[in-house]
């Protein structure tokens, strides 16, 4: 994504929805590479993943597409994960997509809501004659190399894809800018794209035909449009009031046990000192300490219900020195100890 938007010294932690992670997975799994084992191995776990509050930290996954990367040997995986990407993949904001009147409405909820997806970029519109350029540059204080040419790969090809699927099959762009550096093979890219695709570019853009991007769509459904709109609205809203508190609990779930990280530890993977951490969680009137306490009560609920999961290793998980001690808390939580609510959640 461009160099030449937003420069600045300031480093940002940019965050990507939960169920992101979750498609990489799944395409994994068409190398014959055990999806789920990769994520384990940065720190994601499926369950919480799949959850619609959950958004992991970029550094989470661009680890992730490094590994796909070094076990696949294939540079153009994200081209892969970009064919697995399903309405549901990007929850309200995929099925308002879907049900726009056409291409343009589609592209411009993209663009408004983007950060919805991820916060890492910020996406362009502009009508240029007999076409219409579609941009992505990076957020201030996101760097090129924060930013991994396969998460690029991924976010364009399924830009593309949708477009292809929601209008008529064999839809091409007139062209496709990327930025990542020129691949040894660029026919998998050629491929996909079905157009002139030029790397090393300023920035990532899609010219589209004009014309196209107008015509009604057979997917067009004005009232689902509408109610995903308003699901995204309040998934916003509520991404504005809490931010600072989900990239914390995002970096808690992602290095368990919970509680192994300090608030100096966590201060520092925010890029802030651990006293302005504290006071901007005072400004939403918590604490480091009462935001751990809860997403122990949530996760404790949340880990009983998967039955798989040993009560030893839930106690783990949230970081108990031992299972008694997990017992006790949880029946402070819910009144129950956990073996008798799961007992009862089987029954």
């Amino acid at each position: 994504m461009s160099e030449i938007v937003n420069r600045s010294s300031e480093r940002y932690e940019a965050t990507v929805i939960g169920s992101w992670p979750l498609v990489i997975s799944r395409a994994l799994d068409q190398y014959h590479i055990d999806g789920s084992s990769l994520l384990a191995r940065v720190g994601i776990e499926q369950s919480v993943a799949s959850q619609l509050e959950t958004r992991y930290p970029l550094t989470t996954i661009n680890r992730l597409w490094r590994l796909a990367r070094n076990l696949t040997g294939d540079e153009a995986v994200g081209l892969t994960v970009a064919r697995f990407v399903r309405p549901t993949s990007w929850h309200a904001l995929g099925f308002a997509i879907w049900a726009s009147d056409t291409l343009m409405e589609g592209f411009r909820r993209l663009a408004e809501n983007l950060r919805m997806f991820a916060d890492y970029a910020e996406m362009t519109i502009t009508p240029l004659g007999a076409d219409v350029e579609i941009s992505v540059y990076r957020r201030r204080g996101v760097s090129r190399e924060q930013l991994s040419p396969e998460e690029v790969d991924a976010f364009i090809g399924t830009s593309v894809l949708t477009s292809r699927h929601i209008y008529r099959p064999g839809f091409s762009p007139k062209s496709v800018w990327l930025s990542r550096a020129q691949p040894m093979d660029p026919t998998p890219w050629q491929r996909l794209f079905k157009c002139p695709v030029f790397f090393n570019a300023s920035h990532d853009k899609i010219i589209f035909e004009a014309a196209a991007m107008y015509q009604p769509l057979l997917t067009a459904s004005p009232e689902l449009a509408e109610q995903n709109d308003a699901l995204i609205a309040e998934y916003l809203s509520r991404m504005d009031r809490s931010d600072l508190r989900i990239r914390l609990e995002s970096l808690l779930l992602n290095n368990l046990p919970l509680g192994r990280l300090s608030i100096a530890d966590i201060a520092g993977q925010l890029n802030m000192s651990p006293r302005t951490l504290q006071r901007r969680l005072q400004e939403k009137a918590t604490s480091y300490q009462q935001v751990l306490d809860e997403l122990r009560q949530k996760q404790a609920l949340h880990w009983v219900r998967l039955n798989y999961l040993p009560i030893g290793e839930i106690s783990y998980r949230l970081g108990f020195n031992h299972p008694a001690n997990f017992t006790r808390a949880f029946k402070r939580w819910f009144d129950e100890t956990p073996k008798k609510l799961r007992k009862k959640l089987l029954n």
